[in-house]
């Protein structure tokens, strides 16, 4: 396993030596595996928005399944050469 060396406030070393039965280093791990769950999607949806010419200020929910079928099917009509999806057949792709 790799070692990261992370630096914290003194206060927050000095508030976590006070539970000693904590391991800090699962907890920092868990944090931090979720976090990159959450920019990874927020990457694939800038992604989708990018290419699929999604507006800015669309706040619909997107499941993540969908996106990526969007991405993979945006990423071989680029490699083939024809036009990217268009919102409206997202929409239809969305069900919606």
């Amino acid at each position: 396993m790799a070692e990261v060396l992370v630096k914290i406030p003194k206060e927050l070393k000095e508030r976590m030596s006070k539970i000693s039965w904590i391991d800090w280093s699962s907890i920092a791990v868990k944090a931090i595996s979720e976090r990159l769950e959450d920019i990874e999607e927020i990457e694939i949806r800038r992604k989708v928005a990018e290419i699929s010419e999604i507006p800015e200020d669309d706040d619909r929910e997107v499941k993540e399944s969908v996106c990526e079928a969007v991405v993979k099917s945006i990423e071989e009509t680029i490699k083939s050469g024809k036009k990217p999806m268009t919102l409206e057949e997202l929409d239809k792709l969305m069900g919606l």
